[in-house]
């Protein structure tokens, strides 16, 4: 393993049509507190890669819900410490950056934080922001807004139960240097909607791929 000059984020290297493993933090600061959700994603794709779902389960009793682009050729492997997604095999274009987000039962979200800014983007890049919302009773609604101004109010419900809101910025622009979205859920008038927000960050520099080996970096839980 190799630890990024730029910011220190950990470098996983794998040989493409070998084994590539990427190892998630998922211990929690309360003794007495327990993992529910477990949510691996690809920070160039909108929906999560790989679901661990122990949600009133055990481990050993949790749900895997890999996506698509992997499913034939990826395992959570909670047997090992730290946990660590596998992809096997491993292909060039597995290149990217990886998130794990780990979800309490008690209610913290262990990753990174929702109110923050992210990026940096270039500018005239397609941007992707997926708001999810778990529970509630009835269902939320899910919205996105920018200061006052109502994006998007369409929502759909996820195989995992989710409430999930895409929203679909198809050409940032220097105005959106450091403007804030804000994704909001709601199911009554009688209490104040949940928000998180982020603002973005904008600027020009290229990401080079490595056409022998696969890099990855992956962000630890805070």
């Amino acid at each position: 393993m190799a630890m990024d000059s730029n910011n220190g984020v950990p470098v996983h290297y794998a040989v493409a049509g070998e084994k590539a493993a990427i190892p998630c933090n998922i211990s929690t600061p309360l003794s007495d507190d327990q993992v529910s959700l477990i949510l691996w994603y690809r920070v160039d794709m909108p929906n999560p890669i790989y679901t661990l779902d122990i949600r009133k389960r055990t481990i050993k009793e949790a749900k895997h819900f890999p996506s698509p682009e992997i499913k034939d050729r990826s395992y959570f492997n909670m047997d090992i410490h730290p946990p660590t997604l596998i992809l096997e095999p491993a292909r060039v274009e597995d290149e990217a950056d990886y998130k794990c987000r780990v979800d309490l039962r008690r209610g913290m979200t262990i990753g990174q934080r929702l109110r923050d800014i992210i990026g940096p983007y270039d500018e005239g890049a397609f941007l992707t922001l997926a708001c999810e919302v778990d529970g509630g009773d009835p269902s939320p609604e899910v919205t996105w807004w920018r200061g006052t101004t109502l994006l998007d109010d369409s929502f759909n419900v996820t195989p995992q139960g989710f409430v999930r809101n895409e929203l679909f910025l198809f050409e940032l622009r220097r105005s959106d240097l450091l403007a804030e979205f804000t994704c909001q859920a709601t199911n009554t008038n009688l209490t104040r909607p949940r928000t998180s927000a982020v603002r973005l960050d904008l600027n020009s520099y290229k990401v080079h791929v490595s056409g022998t080996q696969v890099k990855g970096k992956v962000y630890h839980p805070l």
